[in-house]
């Protein structure tokens, strides 16, 4: 990993939306892609929708009806803890 990606093994956090349930706030555009795919190739999570960052500046991943608050925050203290311990990201599929 390059050290100006390092960033994206920064902790995350859930957060509970009283409309929309579960939702993850993330740090910029590359963060957001390495950990939705995470959560689907490793957690087989998906999320329901995204916020348009081109229109509010945020990077937030909304899970609604796709997945319970429980199973996010499992995963989510899955994801922290591989970081914390290894200080490596989770291998994804590469686009091709």
């Amino acid at each position: 990993m390059l050290e100006e990606f390092r960033y994206i093994l920064s902790p995350i956090s859930v957060k509970s939306h009283p409309e929309w349930g579960a939702y993850i706030e993330l740090i910029d555009y590359e963060h957001r892609d390495y950990i939705e795919d995470v959560l689907c190739e490793h957690f087989d999570l998906d999320y329901a929708f995204c916020s348009n960052e081109d229109v509010t500046g945020d990077y937030v991943l909304y899970f609604a009806e796709k997945a319970s608050i429980g199973a996010v925050e499992k995963a989510v203290s899955e994801i922290n803890e591989f970081h914390k311990a290894n200080k490596i990201d989770y291998k994804v599929a590469p686009y091709t």
